[in-house]
């Protein structure tokens, strides 16, 4: 196919259709910063460059983390990035001859594998974007599916993704509302939700089945899945959560990994990609993508999901993260997050922290501090190399734990808020 550039008739279109005259009056706002020259140093040989590098990374700080809200910090095995970095996988984003990939198709039938057992589903996909796209795209495949247009979402839902599914609505012809109905296309329920609190969801899924709705359960933190009960056995039809806990690294925001898994009677609408396993004429196994329609070269502005590949190198990781913990070593982690959360509310509580959560929490919990004193709490806390959670309004703080925060890490914790006047 030729590349056809668009024309100038084109451009004076577009311009007239948005209402400037130019390309200039366009970027007007831009263009001090552009006309700028870029302040760059002399060019630097390798070594220098090395060198110029190495004190860069002495500014970096180390902190203790007891932040989470959608992102969080678990302990990796070196193996994980070690047989990530081979260039097999590496290099292999998005092959259009996949069945000749048989490593890459091969991981990610696992990792779907992985996600079936630890949600209690029927299929998943070889992954998504992102926790918060996964959830919007589950959404747009329930409208699809009864035709309706209307989303309940329970309160607890993390801002960010719903900040995402509005913007997704905006241009979906979606709305969000305050009641369950004949009208409404799905059930949305985050647990544990935002503020870490877990309750059982049997009843919402029973309310949501008894309209026609959907129900989708979002789980954020999905190492909770190693002790809690999965949503496919309390009525979720769409599972959908952010991986990044499965070796993952906080990396400023991303990349990231999405994933969604359904019910059986979900699998022709399921957005991206599904591997699966097969014999060749010589009865040799092998892997291929299957239900793939690709219905974006076809349908256009048709199609369920414009989604067009995945985040294989992240999936990778984390199937590689999954099988090196096993079953044991995941509900370690689980357990970990859990006793040690519990322990630092525990303690708070000892010191005039007031508990907020009315209902029991995995490795995540908000408090109330004492009057007028969080600002001073947070601002003491990072000057002694701790991030003490996310600072909400009146004077309310979100805390997480994982099994990186040490009984020591809590204990200082503590001790620093004693002496925080």
């Amino acid at each position: 196919m030729n590349y056809s550039p668009i024309t100038e008739n084109d451009k004076e279109e577009m311009l007239k259709r948005i209402g400037v005259r130019s390309i200039n009056d366009l970027i007007m706002d831009l263009k001090p910063s552009l006309n700028e020259k870029l302040d760059l140093s002399k060019p630097m040989s390798e070594l220098e460059l090395v060198e110029h590098l190495r004190k860069l990374s002495q500014k970096n700080k180390i902190m203790k983390y007891f932040i989470g809200a959608g992102a969080y910090n678990h302990y990796i095995p070196s193996a994980v990035n070690h047989l990530l970095m081979r260039g097999e996988f590496l290099t292999g984003y998005t092959p259009y001859q996949a069945e000749m990939n048989q490593g890459t198709l091969h991981t990610m039938y696992e990792f779907q594998s992985f996600i079936c057992l630890l949600t209690g589903m029927d299929i998943a996909n070889a992954s998504l974007y992102e926790g918060s796209s996964a959830l919007a795209e589950a959404v747009l495949l329930c409208s699809s599916y009864n035709g309706r247009n209307c989303i309940f979402i329970k309160d607890g839902l993390n801002p960010q993704y719903l900040e995402v599914l509005k913007t997704y609505c905006e241009g979906a012809d979606l709305k969000i509302v305050n009641e369950i109905d004949n009208n409404t296309a799905c059930v949305i329920v985050q647990n544990p939700d935002f503020y870490g609190s877990i309750e059982n969801l049997q009843y919402v899924a029973e309310q949501a089945h008894k309209v026609g709705a959907l129900f989708i359960t979002c789980v954020v933190e999905p190492t909770s899945l190693a002790i809690l009960e999965p949503p496919g056995n309390y009525g979720a039809d769409i599972v959908v959560g952010e991986g990044q806990s499965f070796g993952i690294p906080v990396n400023f925001g991303g990349p990231y990994l999405g994933f969604m898994a359904v019910k059986s009677f979900l699998l022709k609408k399921i957005p991206g990609r599904i591997c699966g396993m097969t014999t060749d004429s010589k009865g040799n196994k092998g892997f291929v993508l299957t239900f793939q329609a690709r219905e974006q070269h076809i349908r256009r502005e048709r199609a369920t999901s414009n989604i067009t590949t995945n985040v294989a190198l992240m999936a990778i990781a984390s199937t590689i993260y999954l099988a090196l913990m096993g079953r044991k070593g995941l509900i370690n982690v689980a357990k970990l997050s859990y006793s040690r959360a519990h322990l630092l509310q525990n303690k708070l509580k000892s010191i005039g922290f007031e508990a907020l959560n009315k209902k029991p929490f995995y490795n995540e919990f908000y408090m109330k501090a004492p009057s007028g004193s969080l600002e001073n709490i947070s601002s003491n806390l990072l000057k002694n190399g701790i991030l003490g959670g996310l600072d909400l309004d009146e004077d309310k703080i979100l805390i997480c734990c994982t099994e990186l925060n040490t009984v020591q890490d809590i204990e200082s914790y503590v001790s620093i808020l004693k002496e925080t006047k």
